[in-house]
């Protein structure tokens, strides 16, 4: 008896098996959104920044910036377009609510570089640079670290920027 049910229960598997076809069964994979779309995808607000030197603990430079750089927003647009707007508190009130610089993604996307340039002062570097390895990404958080070694010292900048 146990031959028998082991062959009927073999039969209705493959009977089972055989009525799919593939073009029935087509699986649904969700959609990978790369770094650099969710990066396009809205305006983004600085909200941390941070650096930390050799093992010393990370030290916040954000709070002792200006009100006018925290309210600013940058705005990474598909045509290698990188904006500044200055938000509601200008820190020159001569200079332009919105400058625009350039942006590139590199290292398949995990690496961005922003440059707006600024009015040049003689002996000062005058570009607002926002940059460094992608370390986190969502639809409302990107963090981006940034390493340097000079004189073998290890200086890692983090900032946090808010999607707005």
């Amino acid at each position: 008896m146990y031959p028998r049910t082991l062959l009927a229960l073999s039969l209705t598997l493959l009977a089972g098996l055989t009525s799919c076809d593939k073009e029935s069964f087509k699986p649904t994979f969700p959609t990978i959104i790369k770094a650099t779309e969710l990066v396009m995808d809205k305006s983004w607000k600085v909200t941390a920044i941070t650096v930390k030197k050799d093992t010393l603990p990370a030290e916040d430079i954000y709070s002792a910036k200006p009100t006018c750089f925290q309210d600013n927003l940058y705005t990474f647009q598909p045509n290698g377009a990188f904006l500044l707007d200055e938000g509601p508190t200008r820190c020159d009130q001569a200079a332009s609510q919105t400058r625009t610089g350039t942006w590139a993604a590199s290292n398949g996307g995990t690496t961005l570089t922003a440059t707006v340039a600024l009015a040049p002062q003689p002996g000062v570097d005058t570009n607002i640079k926002v940059g460094g390895t992608i370390e986190s990404l969502s639809t409302t958080r990107l963090v981006l670290a940034s390493t340097d070694t000079t004189a073998k010292r290890i200086t890692v900048t983090r900032t946090t920027l808010i999607a707005q």
